[in-house]
């Protein structure tokens, strides 16, 4: 499949993932009350963190060793990632109680958050499968995966909060889509023809090795999509909180086409084993569409900003309307980012996008605390959207610099 077919598809399922996102939302605001709407945004970003951490670190490396033949690396990366995951999930869960009391401040938090935790095991399983997927450019499949995720999250949740309006059953219907979603990425998975065998730590330690530097880049790109969130809840009430719950995560819809185009560039900038010309010709294709798309879509989205929100979440939601126009302009420019940082990890270079986005999760972190305790939500879409405008800046330069030589 060519690189426009692929990400033609994955365009496509990307964005209606990320719609399947943002009805979840849509749904959960206006079935919950603003308070628990706020609870449940101080709770999901745990489960946001592994999905993250789990496709923009563990997947991508799966897909890096399929794609160069390396596929008893699946078997063992599989049995690892979800036992660590596993640890991880139970630890959150016993600390749940001391997270929700002495950061959020409220103790409503615990519960939801100790149940967004079984998810992470689910999470990593999923990530090593289609990750396989995506190495052996089976497309479809590695679509159909995300789009049944997304799916059985909204499906459950909303079962359930039509019978119980709180958001731990928000919380835990998402679980039980991440719990479907595993079940049908092991039948897709069998279109690979990957045998799984027995898992060998060797094995195991040379995907884990390559995935780290990955994996950091993973949780400081977390840290800018959910750190703001997470110091408003800290600063503020759960119900600024669900504001700004409204703004931050619709303005990534214009990142749709980026990511599929980083799903569909990793693999084949890897195919192309360090042929620097013919990855110039790859780079060079892929970066005009993704400008043009970009920069099109973030127009559109700033003119009509106001009837966005109004329409998805209702009048409750107005204040959201300025913070999700400072937030397009820095979405803009981490779209060129996440589409450099596929570039780089495909020729085996993961530190570089790793090491821009730590320093610009690090000025998120500063400019948040400096904002936050007097400009609110304004503060927080200030501080976010300045790191993202560094990190896509970054990139593009360091990028072209490689090139050149």
């Amino acid at each position: 499949m060519s690189i426009l077919r692929s990400t033609l598809l994955l365009t496509l399922t990307n964005l209606a993932v990320r719609t399947g996102s943002y009805a979840f939302r849509i749904i959960m605001a206006r079935m919950l009350t603003l308070y628990e709407f706020g609870i449940l945004n101080l709770a999901l970003p745990l489960q946001f963190f592994i999905v993250i951490l789990s496709s923009a670190g563990i997947a991508p490396s799966i897909a890096k060793f399929v794609a160069e033949g390396k596929e008893k690396a699946v078997s063992s990366a599989l049995f690892y990632f979800t036992l660590i995951a596993l640890g991880f999930s139970v630890l959150t869960a016993l600390l749940s109680p001391v997270i929700a009391v002495n950061i959020f401040h409220d103790r409503n938090v615990a519960i939801p958050l100790a149940i967004a935790s079984l998810a992470l095991p689910f999470a990593a399983a999923i990530a090593v499968l289609t990750g396989a997927m995506q190495g052996k450019k089976k497309m479809a499949s590695f679509a159909s995966s995300l789009l049944i995720l997304q799916g059985g999250r909204i499906v459950f949740a909303t079962i359930l909060v039509l019978f119980f309006a709180t958001a731990g059953y928000a919380v835990a219907g998402s679980v039980m889509g991440f719990a479907f979603a595993l079940i049908t990425a092991f039948w897709l998975f069998r279109g690979t023809e990957i045998k799984i065998t027995k898992p060998d730590f060797s094995s195991f330690k040379e995907v884990f090795n390559f995935s780290l530097p990955v994996s950091i880049t993973s949780i400081a790109a977390f840290a800018l999509a959910y750190l703001d969130i997470l110091m408003l809840g800290a600063f503020l009430s759960p119900k600024e909180v669900g504001i700004y719950s409204v703004a931050s995560p619709t303005s990534r819809l214009v990142l749709a086409f980026s990511s599929a185009i980083y799903a569909t560039i990793l693999p084949r900038i890897s195919g192309l084993r360090g042929d620097k010309t013919k990855i110039r010709k790859v780079v060079a294709y892929s970066t005009r569409i993704s400008f043009v798309v970009l920069f099109i879509t973030t127009v559109i989205f700033i003119i009509i900003s106001k009837p966005i929100i109004l329409l998805l979440f209702g009048s409750r939601y107005s204040q959201a309307v300025n913070p999700f126009r400072i937030l397009l302009f820095g979405t803009f420019f981490f779209g060129m980012y996440t589409l450099n940082s596929g570039v780089f990890q495909g020729m085996g270079m993961p530190k570089i996008p790793m090491k821009i986005l730590v320093v610009s999760a690090v000025l998120d972190l500063i400019l948040n605390l400096a904002l936050i305790p007097d400009y609110g939500i304004i503060g927080a879409a200030i501080a976010s959207s300045t790191s993202m405008i560094l990190a896509g800046l970054s990139s593009v330069l360091l990028l072209h610099r490689y090139m050149k030589d």
